[in-house]
């Protein structure tokens, strides 16, 4: 789960997305290429996350983890997909994931659940553009990626020599 958060808050990838990553089919020289799900039968539009150090560490230790013959990056310990096609859900994840944030909030100092939507906002709230967290959740306008997930206030300079 904490490889996945790390991926998470450096891509912003969305869930869907993230748990159908096939590192054989997914992971390229230039970075890795994801074929959006909510575009595939629209704009087929792709993003490639280029590698940076950081990224290529946090795929190395997911990878890692997972059973060897296992196709998907993040999968069940048996190597099979968390997303279930025929019923186009991932019950079996959010189920993971509930049962971990109930060990984080009873062994860790963190009082505020959070949930998958919440490090995408993270990561977008962390980039240092609105174009570069835009582009990150591969959201096609702006101003969805300004409502929704940047959340951080905004820090802006007053005027100067109003009063001279």
């Amino acid at each position: 789960m904490q490889a996945y958060i790390r991926v998470k808050l450096l891509t912003g990838i969305s869930k869907g997305d993230l748990l159908r990553l096939r590192p054989s089919q997914d992971f390229k020289d230039d970075g890795i290429h994801v074929q959006r799900r909510k575009v595939k039968n629209s704009t087929g539009k792709r993003t490639i996350y280029a590698w940076t150090q950081e990224l290529r560490d946090e795929i190395s230790h997911a990878m890692d983890l997972r059973p060897k013959k296992a196709d998907w990056l993040f999968c069940t310990r048996n190597g099979t997909s968390y997303y279930n096609e025929r019923k186009d859900d991932y019950s079996g994840w959010d189920s993971v994931w509930q049962r971990f944030m109930g060990r984080v909030m009873r062994e860790t100092k963190v009082k505020q659940s959070f949930t998958d939507h919440d490090l995408r906002a993270k990561c977008a709230s962390d980039a240092e553009t609105l174009e570069q967290a835009r582009a990150l959740l591969a959201h096609a306008d702006s101003r969805t990626t300004k409502r929704i997930y940047r959340r951080r206030p905004e820090v802006v300079q007053p005027l100067k020599g109003r009063f001279d």
